[in-house]
């Protein structure tokens, strides 16, 4: 090495260790600086608006604290303690549905994903081609061909028909066919982080589990449902947040007839016009989304998890 090298080697470390900001304005952290970028203008921008817009008293922003308000929470905050009114029905309607969406496609999913990472080895692609290729396809057209399916002289009526059954409940505009489009849409989400963490649990863990006697249920709860309890926690996560935001499910499937959070702040912005209302419940769902986030994440070792994956 020459000596300029070594100078400018040792200029660099000294720059690194006195200060922290030249540090992060060279490699591996210089790559971050796009995305960063990207998410303060993208994200916390928009955020921030949202956060000024929904203590204004009209739909402009106004910069004078004078004139700020804190009126739309207090109607928000009012409905929801009292239980009566839109609010506390619409978030009622929006926790349950998350909530029930979330053990829904946790069920159907868990059993899936172990027969993808532990047993199934042949056509394993093209199951998860199966389950990959809907989510290049828009929310929106799979949302309607479920409507087209259930709405009344549609799909199920002509087959259901063809058994001299003409009289039946409807199928459409009910909370539990929102439930039905929501675990649908979002079922990937929990079943694609359990998958990887099933697959990452070695061979020889359950062949020396076999080899002290653990019987199949033994390595279900002391080794298989442990070391896919990240995978889990993930998953769920993803979905709860997910249909906690879910809208176009709300409006088609229930038909306007079921209100959700999400619904509600679409129709506040829309028909209403009533942008710091409809801010106002935006902050209210973000607070809830980053409530529920971090609840769930202090119970996974995030560092756990990376380091097993980086022993791949």
């Amino acid at each position: 090495m020459s000596t300029i090298e070594s100078l400018r080697g040792a200029f660099y470390d000294a720059s690194e260790h006195d200060n922290p900001v030249m540090a992060l304005l060279r490699p591996p952290y210089l790559f971050m600086l796009p995305l960063t970028v990207l998410l303060l203008f993208m994200f916390v921008g928009p955020m921030v608006a949202i956060v000024l817009f929904s203590i204004q008293p009209a739909n402009a922003i106004s910069l004078d604290p004078s004139l700020w308000t804190v009126a739309n929470y207090d109607e928000i905050i009012s409905g929801i303690l009292s239980g009566s009114g839109i609010y506390g029905q619409v978030m009622g309607n929006t926790v349950v549905i998350s909530a029930i969406t979330t053990v829904t496609t946790l069920v159907f999913s868990y059993p899936a994903a172990y027969a993808l990472a532990r047993k199934i080895k042949r056509y394993k692609l093209v199951f998860l081609l199966m389950l990959i290729i809907p989510l290049f396809t828009s929310v929106n057209i799979r949302v309607f061909g479920w409507a087209l399916f259930l709405v009344k002289n549609g799909v199920l009526d002509s087959i259901v028909g063809l058994f001299g059954i003409s009289n039946y409940p409807s199928m459409m505009y009910q909370r539990w066919t929102i439930i039905l489009g929501t675990t649908y849409v979002y079922m990937p989400f929990m079943l694609f982080p359990i998958y990887l963490s099933l697959l990452s649990i070695e061979d020889t863990t359950f062949e020396a589990a076999a080899d002290l006697g653990a019987n199949k249920l033994t390595m279900f709860r002391k080794i298989l449902l442990p070391l896919s309890m990240p995978g889990i926690i993930i998953g769920s996560l993803f979905v709860f947040i997910l249909t906690l935001g879910a809208d176009v499910e709300a409006q088609i499937l229930g038909g306007g007839s079921v209100y959700t959070m999400a619904s509600n702040i679409n129709y506040s912005f829309g028909y209403s016009q009533n942008w710091p209302l409809g801010s106002a419940q935006a902050v209210g769902l973000l607070l809830i989304t980053v409530v529920a986030g971090v609840i769930i994440l202090r119970t996974i070792d995030l560092k756990e998890i990376a380091s097993r994956g980086g022993k791949r």
